[in-house]
């Protein structure tokens, strides 16, 4: 069987609980202050007050974030930029940073079918009804492992390597829709605002000052890295890039020579094909002769 890979370089066929939860504890690990946010302690005990932003840790007089936290204060910067009230921020903060988004929940027969599917083949085996039922109740509790519902949006985001929207109307309704699900996108047709989670994930990594915490945020793959690395480095020689055919259109290849470094629009354009996964493969030359070539990681339903 062909091996498909997801993000850092993992086999779908290795893909277990074990892996999402080393993915979890890396994405909410504290590492973030308020100055790597772009939040004056003004701004952000204001916003405290009011109720917009998730409780953070404290070490002395700095406060510390993880990268979930750190996420929604950039989108809290974007939301004040579009004017939206301070209320509705707040109601869209309450339901991304629900506890137990979990409780209560109930499944269709459909839903319940084709989850008992994926975790019989990650078992390997098939499931006594008992089993599946304890493992229904479960998902039905409140846990520590996914705190809220935020920390699981962006885990599927990256475990799935799927473009992920949250979009909010403006009656404070909060929908979020990924690439990867079944069900078909939410009607639009109403006045909403429309946040890609791939755009912050995109200007995180084209932000040279965020260039120590990439390495424990699994936005890129070890390939993707290497070229990201090579690039700031001004190691690259020769950068080739084809894309994927889209309908009937195909777009020329990017195939940038180097003789001393790239330019910072070729960088942002670079790091934004890396960004958004918009590529079919990528060679790489580095000034020292070596070569890497590598395609795109997979996106794969689990």
């Amino acid at each position: 069987m062909e091996e498909r890979y997801l993000a850092l370089d993992i086999p779908v066929e290795e893909c277990t609980s074990d892996y999402a939860m080393e993915l979890l504890e890396n994405l909410r690990y504290r590492q973030f202050t308020l100055k790597d946010a772009g939040v004056t302690s003004r701004v952000h005990n204001n916003w405290r007050s009011l109720g917009i932003v998730p409780d953070s840790e404290e070490d002395g007089k700095k406060l510390y974030f993880d990268f979930i936290q750190y996420l929604w204060l950039q989108i809290v910067k974007d939301l004040r930029v579009f004017g939206l009230p301070l209320e509705t921020i707040a109601a869209v903060k309450d339901y991304l940073f629900e506890e137990d988004f979990m409780a209560g929940v109930e499944y269709s027969d459909s839903d319940e079918a084709e989850l008992r599917r994926n975790v019989e083949k990650e078992a390997q085996r098939p499931l006594t009804d008992g089993e599946f039922a304890e493992i229904l109740e479960n998902m039905k509790r409140g846990n520590t492992f996914i705190p809220y519902r935020f920390s699981l949006i962006v885990l599927a985001h990256f475990l799935y390597r799927s473009n992920t929207y949250i979009y909010i109307f403006t009656d404070s309704r909060v929908v979020v829709w990924s690439e990867y699900e079944i069900k078909s996108k939410p009607d639009l047709s109403e006045p909403h605002i429309t946040l890609p989670l791939s755009h912050y994930f995109f200007q995180f990594l084209n932000d040279e000052t965020k260039a120590q915490f990439i390495a424990k945020i699994p936005i890129l793959t070890r390939e993707e890295n290497e070229v990201l690395r090579a690039m700031r480095n001004g190691d690259v020689k020769e950068l080739t890039i084809k894309f994927s055919k889209k309908g009937n259109k195909r777009r020329a290849d990017l195939i940038t020579k180097v003789d001393k470094q790239l330019s910072d629009k070729q960088k942002k354009e670079i790091a934004q094909i890396l960004g958004t996964r918009d590529y079919s493969t990528i060679t790489m030359k580095t000034q020292n002769g070596t070569q890497l070539t590598f395609e795109e990681a997979q996106r794969t339903r689990l």
